[in-house]
C-alpha cells in the first residue's frame, strides 16, 4: 500500500480529519450539556433557600409576639 490508504478507502489524512470533526461535535455537545446543568437550581440550593426563609419567618414571628 504505497498510497497510504487502508482497507476502508480513506487515507490517513482523511481519517484524521473525520476523527477531528467528530471530536469537535462531541466537544460542542459536552459544552451544551455543561451549560444546561449549570443553569438548573440544585436541591441543595432549594433546601438552603427554604431553611433561610423559614428562619426569617420564625424570627419575624418571634419579634412581633
Amino acid at each position: 500500500m504505497t498510497n497510504n490508504s487502508h482497507s476502508n478507502g480513506y487515507t490517513q489524512k482523511e481519517m484524521l480529519n473525520l476523527i477531528l470533526d467528530g471530536q469537535d461535535k462531541l466537544n460542542e455537545r459536552v459544552d451544551e450539556l455543561h451549560e444546561k446543568v449549570n443553569s438548573k437550581i440544585s436541591r441543595g440550593e432549594i433546601s438552603g433557600w427554604i431553611v433561610a426563609v423559614s428562619a426569617l419567618v420564625v424570627l419575624v414571628n418571634t419579634i412581633t409576639m
